[in-house]
């Protein structure tokens, strides 16, 4: 999925300014949907591995204690 950026609005703010800080992101939940999933594939292509193939009930996971880590 690609965005056409070039018409972008965008804000600067000092780094130490309380708004920096903020990290909510606004839009509607499906934009903030579509949001995750871009920024997931990019991040896990970033890794050089194929994207998994599991269903979510399925997924390997691994349960701790606060303890135990």
């Amino acid at each position: 999925m690609k965005t056409d950026r070039r018409n972008m609005t965008v804000r600067v703010v000092d780094l130490k300014s309380d708004e920096a800080s903020d990290g909510r992101v606004a839009g509607t939940p499906a934009q903030l949907l579509s949001l995750a999933r871009e920024l997931s594939q990019r991040m896990w292509l970033l890794t050089g591995q194929p994207l998994p193939t599991y269903s979510r009930n399925t997924i390997p996971l691994k349960l701790t204690t606060l303890a135990d880590q």
